[in-house]
């Protein structure tokens, strides 16, 4: 079971099998597969297995990631 409190370590050379990498990210499968079919987020399939090289998934956490707001002000 994943501690969302914990950070999530993700090594870049890797290889994480589908159901774990939702495991590790706390995303439901759901999420990876939509991403996958926008082509934003790599993958091999190996027979019926969908695999992640740690380093794509970091990649795509990168890419989706929002930037912090520029220029605001509380006042």
């Amino acid at each position: 079971m994943c501690d969302a409190l914990r950070p999530a370590r993700i090594d870049p050379d890797g290889i994480y099998h589908e159901g774990r990498a939702a495991l590790l990210l706390n995303l439901p499968t759901a999420t990876l597969q939509r991403a996958r079919r926008e082509n934003r987020l790599r993958y091999t399939r190996q027979g019926r297995a969908i695999l992640y090289r740690g380093q794509w998934l970091l990649d795509w956490l990168e890419y989706d990631a929002h930037p912090a707001a520029e220029g605001r002000s509380d006042g």
